[in-house]
């Protein structure tokens, strides 16, 4: 996965971007479909249109599941919030691994091999701990970590993609601030957007846009069914849930390497739009405070 040239983000230009790493097989009707040595997870890659733009969606089966139910719910925005890249959603009775590239017209096609493998690793990695959970084994296995997050240098790695994340606010944003601990944020709205880096995979980093939408609030069953539903009402981005701080997370992640300015740019906003339009209804019908509603 050490191919930098940029590609026309089309079916063909996917599959070739995807030949030389991967195993393919037969694709039916998705532009790419294949392994990537773990397991016998299947990836798939399709190239969509969104708000008149061309985007890439990778996909995996992950585990067998029951209906969407309260217990389910809250199992998939809680495991959400442990994954680096990618979300938890239900495909009819089947848990599936998927994430949203935000490309533009063109994009590396590094991108779309180290999304087709984190997604496909999640995938294989996360199915034991979400079936022990599922059927309420003590303890459950661990959440597991990505290679890179265990490596020396991915301190080194983070602090670059961070440079460049710090040019590209400068230029775009201007009033973006920046603290130690929680990276770049700015206001929007009622909510505020914080940008942090991540390592992923050997040598890559990810960029996290993301913003709390509620805080001070229980996770109920209701609550984590409307997630899910809301979820599944666009490709683009993953709530998420975490119980030792009682707060909702709404979270879109691009790869760091190539960083492209007008992708960053989009994952804001992205989760601007969805953070500030959503944050009202949720707590008017499920309680907790907005970001602007925080002391």
């Amino acid at each position: 996965m050490d191919d930098d040239r940029q590609i026309d983000v089309s079916a063909m230009a996917v599959r070739q971007a995807l030949a030389n790493s991967f195993t393919s097989v037969e694709r039916g009707d998705h532009a790419w479909r294949g392994t990537v040595g773990l397991g016998d997870v299947v990836v798939t890659a399709d190239v969509r249109l969104g708000g008149g733009r061309p985007y890439v969606q990778v996909s995996a089966d992950c585990c067998p599941a029951g209906p969407l139910d309260g217990d389910l719910a809250r199992l998939l925005v809680i495991e959400s919030a442990e994954t680096v890249m990618g979300r938890f959603a239900l495909s009819g009775d089947t848990i599936r691994v998927e994430h949203a590239i935000l490309a533009g017209t063109t994009m590396a096609s590094v991108e779309v091999q180290a999304t087709v493998w984190t997604v496909g690793w999640t995938a294989h990695a996360f199915a034991p701990r979400l079936l022990a959970l599922m059927a309420r084994q003590t303890p459950p296995p661990p959440a597991p970590e990505t290679p890179a997050a265990l490596r020396r240098d991915a301190a080194d790695h983070v602090r670059m993609t961070t440079e460049r994340v710090r040019r590209f606010l400068a230029q775009r944003f201007g009033d973006f601030q920046h603290d130690p601990n929680w990276g770049f944020h700015g206001a929007f709205g009622s909510a505020r957007v914080f940008v942090d880096v991540l390592p992923v995979l050997e040598d890559s980093t990810a960029v996290r846009a993301s913003s709390p939408v509620l805080s001070d609030v229980d996770l109920s069953d209701e609550l984590a069914v409307r997630l899910v539903e809301l979820a599944a009402e666009s490709p683009f981005g993953s709530f998420s849930y975490m119980p030792t701080r009682r707060e909702v997370w709404f979270e879109q992640v691009i790869l760091g390497d190539d960083l492209d300015q007008v992708e960053l740019e989009s994952a804001i906003e992205v989760v601007a739009e969805v953070a500030d339009g959503s944050d009202d209804a949720l707590a008017a019908a499920f309680g907790g405070r907005r970001y602007a509603d925080l002391g």
